[in-house]
């Protein structure tokens, strides 16, 4: 099943894109995971259509479900906190005190934004743009990328950590202890997706934020020396104007999918070795990911 977040609402699709089940219907949803989705600037649970209210105005911006029924949510001013636990929502008070978060700022000067999370076993990773990346440890939490890489996405694999950023793609084998970084057979370092399907890497790479070409690559996940190829077929384009976004890139095993704001959804079941396209002509997609 592939959960796709739209300008109206949630779909649930099957593999051979057949629309199971339509809910938030109405609502711009930006994030899904687990029982869990962001829409309209809420955090919902989707068991019970639900919206969670966060505290001090702060606007969510990514989620990953936890086990038990909770969701990590990174929010507005760089912030994370739990949902879905027994004593309520909860913030990260160690993610709030990280020292260097005063010098945290996006490119145009505004606040920065927490903007994607990952878990590596159950070791949370939390991607700040423009903050860096950081890993918990402990009771605290450790850099593992510089606020200067521009991430905008990690993603953790059994026994990698991989990171779209404006410098291209990192990837690390020790837990982000060191990095292997990457631009190479991409048509522009700019990266804003990153996705692990079996042995094989997958990236949205452009020329940059305003792009009018993007593509999405891959390469063998064992060899992070190797020039990424570009992805494309007959149903797969070559290139789209407009960035692969955060979210909306995805992979499961060997199930790859792409979503494009332009409301095209395009699988792969080989790890982006061949494509075709699943939906067409939905109300503009922000976000897929596979469930079940």
């Amino acid at each position: 099943m592939l959960l796709v977040g739209t300008a109206d609402g949630l779909l649930d699709l099957t593999l051979d894109g057949t629309e199971e089940r339509r809910t938030l219907e109405g609502s711009n949803v930006s994030a899904v995971s687990g029982d869990w989705a962001i829409a309209d600037g809420w955090v919902i649970a989707l068991d019970t259509g639900t919206p969670v209210e966060l505290p001090d105005g702060l606007v969510p911006r990514c989620l990953l479900a936890l086990d038990g029924g909770r969701a990590l949510v990174g929010t507005s001013d760089a912030r994370l906190l739990v949902v879905g636990g027994p004593e309520g929502t909860a913030r990260d008070v160690a993610f709030d005190d990280i020292p260097t978060r005063e010098s945290w700022s996006t490119p145009w000067g505004g606040p920065a934004d927490t903007r994607s999370i990952s878990l590596a076993g159950e070791t949370p990773f939390v991607g700040v743009h423009v903050g860096g990346v950081w890993r918990r440890d402990g009771a605290g939490w450790i850099e593992v990328v510089p606020a200067e890489a521009d991430d905008h996405q990690v993603a953790c694999g059994a026994d990698v950590i991989a990171v779209a950023a404006g410098i291209g793609i990192g990837q690390s084998h020790d837990r982000g202890e060191s990095w292997q970084w990457s631009d190479d057979g991409l048509h522009g370092r700019y990266c804003r997706s990153v996705a692990m399907a079996d042995d094989w890497l997958l990236a949205g790479a452009s020329t940059g934020p305003a792009t009018s070409e993007a593509a999405v690559y891959r390469r063998p996940l064992a060899d992070p020396e190797a020039p990424f190829a570009r992805c494309g077929d007959d149903a797969l384009p070559h290139a789209f104007p407009h960035n692969i976004d955060t979210g909306e890139l995805m992979a499961a095993g060997p199930l790859v999918a792409v979503g494009t704001p332009t409301g095209d959804v395009f699988l792969s079941e080989d790890s982006g070795s061949s494509w075709r396209r699943l939906a067409s002509a939905l109300p503009g997609v922000h976000c897929v990911t596979f469930a079940g």
